[in-house]
């Protein structure tokens, strides 16, 4: 009974990944994605928080892999989804020894696993009836049956090559024919088995010239312009969509006096707009990485409703996007002349996963107000409650001002001399008006020189030279925001509305 069990279990891994391989390859979202999901919602904001930040900065920082977080999340929903065929394995077991043709039972091990998962499994993890929540339904059903032949074969080949005793019960130490420890040793290979196959698939997943300034001699600083491949990403998914931009449209639909539906020809063919932006997750903690700034090019959102000519009760505006993601935002933060929405990302059409073939640039709010793969507009007179915001997110999401040391690195050891010290800071749309940095864990401060701006919605580079003695030093750094207002000192989580605090290292100097 047990080797059964197991059997199901490992059979799972592979049963993962050929429909992965067709997941990467046609873009049908696969069964395991919804079961991760539905866990990533159950998690307490306060959990989801700790998966993104501190795992997501371990993989990176410890181990070099990106996305760590979401590979444990899903490695924990390939493991639950193999326990599933586990049981179905017991389930089935009796009823496939019985049957004289493997063929008979290989169809009807199938069939009963995709009416499990289609009629059954799916719904109750978000992806609907059938799964049409994933996308179009013929290639769902195709992807279902793939995964439900894709475990029943290999499921009945093992089932009848496990040798069972001829009468009576087994013999003592032996379970189904087999000695007990080589039964376990072989579920050992299947749960291992199961787990390389959702590693595998989730791992298969202008630079401007300085003026010779303080800023431009300190090395360490970032590069003003972040490069799209090493611009941060953060989503709700395991696999974000891949758009086709050939088929893909834009709605624009609700409280307007003309209903829209373009193309993203159709979007290129309106005045063009194009500015440089930076961006910051919500979910970042003080002196964090998930920030990064980019020049965007798109088509200004009152250019886009003086088209579809909203009505006077509009106030607000919902995005809905191709992954099930939505958010809103007042219409009167859209009418902005610096809001658009955007299709190229410096200089290069947006890559899939920053959005393509559309996302939201919007002054002054994190970038979960920002949503991407957008493919319809709605603008209504009700308030609306987004995706993060149901999770406990702050529904107003504006950036608070932050400032990191970049150079030197926590923990460093640095030569007695002359040390650069520098980092960024920003503030949305308020803008950095001064950056100070103390050397003695806040009793003193020292102005630093800061970079201007690339616009009045980006961060900025700053800096300053230290000459210390040998010892042991607590660096600090806050900012002030363009009218002023100093940077919030009080050390806060990044949840419900993004972190507070002043970004602090500690340093020896020999």
């Amino acid at each position: 009974m047990g080797l059964v069990a197991f059997g199901g279990f490992g059979v799972d891994g592979f049963s993962f990944g050929l429909p992965l391989w067709m997941r990467a390859t046609g873009g049908v979202r696969i069964p395991v994605e919804f079961v991760g999901e539905r866990l990533f919602r159950a998690l307490p904001p306060v959990w989801f928080s700790l998966l993104v930040n501190a795992l997501e900065g371990f993989g990176r920082r410890a181990l070099g892999i990106e996305h760590f977080g979401k590979l444990l999340a899903l490695l924990i929903a390939n493991l639950l989804v193999a326990g599933l065929g586990g049981v179905e394995a017991l389930m089935f077991g009796r009823w496939v020894r019985r049957q004289r043709s493997a063929l008979v039972a290989a169809a009807g091990v199938t069939a009963g696993t995709w009416v499990a998962w289609s009629l059954v499994l799916m719904p109750l993890a978000g992806g609907g009836v059938l799964g049409q929540n994933a996308g179009p339904v013929g290639r769902v059903l195709g992807l279902l049956l793939v995964w439900s032949a894709a475990y029943g074969v290999p499921l009945v080949a093992v089932l009848r090559l496990t040798p069972q005793p001829a009468t009576g019960e087994h013999p003592p130490g032996e379970v189904g024919g087999l000695d007990r420890r080589e039964a376990i040793v072989r579920g050992l290979r299947f749960v291992f088995a199961a787990m390389a196959c959702s590693a595998l698939g989730e791992l298969a997943l202008r630079t401007a010239a300085w003026a010779q300034s303080v800023v431009g001699r300190i090395r360490g600083l970032p590069p003003e312009i972040t490069p799209n491949d090493q611009f941060y990403t953060v989503s709700k998914n395991f696999f974000d969509p891949q758009v086709d931009g050939r088929t893909w449209r834009l709605e624009v639909t609700g409280l307007v006096e003309k209903h829209l539906i373009l193309t993203l020809d159709d979007l290129k063919r309106l005045p063009a707009f194009s500015r440089p932006h930076t961006f910051e997750c919500i979910s970042n903690p003080v002196g964090g990485d998930l920030i990064g700034n980019a020049v965007w090019k798109g088509v200004r959102f009152r250019d886009l409703f003086a088209r579809a000519q909203p009505k006077p009760q509009a106030h607000k505006v919902v995005f809905w996007c191709a992954d099930g993601y939505h958010t809103a935002v007042p219409l009167v933060d859209l009418m902005d002349p610096d809001a658009f929405l955007a299709y190229e990302m410096n200089g290069s059409p947006l890559p899939h996963k920053h959005g393509f073939p559309l996302r939201a640039v919007i002054p002054g709010l994190f970038g979960m107000k920002n949503p991407k793969w957008i493919t319809k507009i709605e603008l209504t007179d009700k308030d609306h409650v987004g995706y993060w915001e149901s999770q406990g997110w702050s529904d107003e999401a504006v950036v608070k001002t932050m400032s990191k040391f970049t150079t030197p690195q926590d923990g460093a050891t640095l030569p007695a001399g002359t040390v650069g010290v520098g980092g960024v800071a920003y503030a949305g749309d308020r803008g950095i008006s001064a950056v100070e940095v103390s050397f003695d864990d806040g009793k003193t401060w020292r102005r630093a020189e800061v970079k201007p701006a690339m616009g009045k919605h980006t961060w900025v580079l700053w800096g300053l030279f230290w000459e210390p003695r040998p010892g042991r030093y607590v660096l600090k750094v806050r900012a002030r925001d363009g009218v002023g207002t100093l940077q919030d000192p009080r050390p806060r989580p990044p949840l419900p509305e993004g972190a507070t605090g002043y970004h602090t290292i500690r340093v020896t100097v020999r």
